[in-house]
């Protein structure tokens, strides 16, 4: 008789005790069948989703393009440009009125409020939805220029700085929630520049005077407070001569005015309306920025003039009064605005067509932005991101077969 040699397999349960010598071809195959009759294969599908930290926000930098050569004062658009770490750039641009002298976005930053000098008329934007909004109308001689929205964002002001040929003397305020206008208020000749305390309280306008090519007067040299709550104009403050823009420090407390036919800039004392001695600056002052980052500097766009044939920003140092060393940027800058978090001023510069970013850290410009048509006046705003979400799903194959122990 053979050596016989038995191999026990268990499964399922059952038991086979089977010879070696007659573990042929068809033994194993029956085998198989066992075995995969009792592993009955399934699949498991696990899906999971996983919120992730909100990504920064979108900064987007709003500029008003007013046309070049023959076509000065006939541009009417304003180009969104995504200003953010690796964002696209310029967008298509906004329809608005001709000559979109200055532009205001809501505290809320949903809506921008565009004056157009020609148009005698301000188009709102909204900005998320990217739709233009019906105009709203002004005087027909009104030369709406400068333009400020109170801090809650219920109400804008606009100077009327009065079209060709005339001379405006008030600011008139907007209803934001209907975007109708309310009774003008009476300033100084030919208003310009508008800010407003942080508080809301007041507004302190900018008398520029026959300013404008096309005007008849005088140059004026004045800033005038204005009582929001009464709508009452207070005694104009003396400044230099053909004040354009005003910027007011964070803590209310010092108000910057550019003149931009002086060279300088005149601090004002807001507890006392005094202002100080001018600070004088390289080239024509037209803008004037302050980082709440930095609040005791102030970024100055100097035009072209006489000392300044490019264009530059020039820092202010508030606790003494000084001016630091002009940074040369783009040609003719028109306009400067800083980015929600301070920690960049955005310069526009009419003449070489571009959007220069200067760091408040360094002090250093960036790689300049190519714009088109005319670029002069910006506001600068950001829009929040949602928290992204990642789906990760997990496939996984098993049986319901179960090892048993041997007894």
């Amino acid at each position: 008789m053979g050596l016989r040699v038995s191999i026990t397999r268990q499964h399922c349960g059952l038991a086979m005790r089977l010879p070696r010598h007659v573990l042929g071809a068809a033994a194993v195959a029956l085998l198989t069948i066992v075995a995969a009759g009792c592993s009955s294969a399934t699949t498991t599908t696990t899906t999971t989703t996983t919120t992730l930290p909100p990504l920064p926000p979108e900064v987007y930098a709003y500029v008003t393009m007013v046309g070049t050569g023959a076509s000065l004062g006939l541009g009417h658009t304003v180009v969104p440009v995504e200003v953010s770490l690796g964002g696209n750039g310029p967008e298509a641009p906004l329809g608005v009125g001709t000559y979109p002298d200055a532009i205001a976005v809501t505290p809320d930053g949903k809506r921008a409020y565009v004056t157009n000098y020609t148009s005698n008329s301000v188009t709102p934007l909204d900005l998320v939805t990217g739709k233009v909004l019906p105009s709203i109308p002004l005087g027909s001689t009104a030369g709406p220029a400068g333009i400020a929205i109170t801090p809650e964002g219920k109400t804008a002001y606009v100077t009327d700085a009065g079209a060709a040929g005339t001379l405006g003397d008030t600011i008139t305020p907007i209803d934001l929630a209907t975007d109708k206008t309310l009774p003008p208020i009476t300033v100084g000749p030919g208003p310009q520049g508008i800010a407003i305390t942080p508080d809301g309280r007041h507004a302190y306008v900018t008398d520029a005077g026959a300013f404008v090519p096309g005007q008849t007067g005088a140059i004026a040299s004045t800033v005038t407070p204005v009582d929001l709550s009464t709508g009452k104009a207070l005694s104009p403050i003396p400044v230099g001569n053909a004040p354009t823009a005003i910027a007011i420090t964070p803590d209310g407390a010092t108000a910057l005015v550019a003149n931009t036919n002086s060279g300088s800039v005149s601090p004002i004392d807001l507890t006392n309306d005094k202002a100080g001695p001018p600070i004088s600056v390289q080239g024509g002052p037209i803008s004037i920025a302050i980082s709440p980052a930095e609040p005791t500097t102030a970024y100055v766009a100097d035009t072209i003039s006489g000392p300044s044939t490019t264009g530059n920003v020039t820092l202010i140092d508030l606790t003494s009064d000084t001016a630091g060393t002009p940074i040369s940027v783009g040609k003719n800058p028109q306009a400067i605005a800083m980015s929600p978090d301070g920690t960049t001023a955005w310069v526009v510069c009419y003449g070489s067509r571009t959007l220069v970013p200067l760091s408040t850290k360094t002090h250093r410009p960036g790689a300049a932005i190519h714009l088109p048509g005319g670029p002069y006046a910006i506001a600068v705003t950001q829009r929040s991101s949602s928290s992204p979400t990642v789906t990760t799903t997990t496939t996984a194959k098993g049986g319901s077969g179960s090892k048993k122990k041997k007894g």
